[in-house]
C-alpha cells in the first residue's frame, strides 16, 4: 500500500519543490489547489525509481523518474541521462506518465508519458482558461 503525503522539511524538499513549482493545476481534473502528496516507487528498470503526485482533488497519479526531478538526467554524462537518450527521450526534457486517472474520468491519459511542457499545456486547457494568471519563473 502506498503512502503519499506532503512533505514538508528537507527530506522531501525537492520532489515537493519540483511538483509545487512546475505542475501549479492538475492536468487531469483542472484544479489550481492540486495540493500535490508524494511517494516514491522503488522499481528494477533503467529509468531508477519513481516520484510518484497525487493530486488531493481527483486522486489522479502522476510519476517522473527520480533523475529527471533531481536534475540529474539533464546531460548524457550520467548513466541515466545516457540511458534517457539511447531510449529516444530528450535530455533536459522532464517527462511525466499518468499512473492513475482517479476520479478525473480521463482514462485514455492512463499510462502515456508526457514533457512538463504537455503536462502544463493539458492543465491549462482543462483549468478555467486561468492561464493569465499562471505564474512562469
Amino acid at each position: 500500500m502506498m503512502a503519499f503525503k506532503r512533505m514538508e522539511g528537507f527530506a522531501g524538499s525537492v520532489p515537493q519543490g519540483f511538483i509545487d513549482r512546475n505542475v501549479q493545476t492538475c492536468p487531469l481534473c483542472g484544479t489550481s489547489v492540486p495540493h500535490w502528496s508524494i511517494d516514491q516507487k522503488m522499481q528494477m528498470k533503467l529509468e531508477g525509481n519513481l516520484y510518484l503526485f497525487k493530486c488531493e482533488q481527483c486522486g489522479c497519479i502522476l510519476s517522473s523518474p527520480v533523475p529527471d526531478v533531481t536534475g540529474f538526467n539533464k546531460t548524457m554524462l550520467t548513466t541515466t541521462g545516457l540511458l534517457k537518450k539511447l531510449s529516444g527521450k530528450k535530455n533536459g526534457v522532464i517527462y511525466i506518465k499518468v499512473q492513475d486517472a482517479g476520479s478525473s474520468g480521463m482514462t485514455e491519459c492512463v499510462g502515456k508519458e508526457y514533457t512538463l511542457q504537455e503536462i502544463n499545456q493539458m492543465a491549462a486547457e482543462k483549468g478555467n482558461g486561468g492561464q493569465a494568471e499562471q505564474k512562469f519563473y
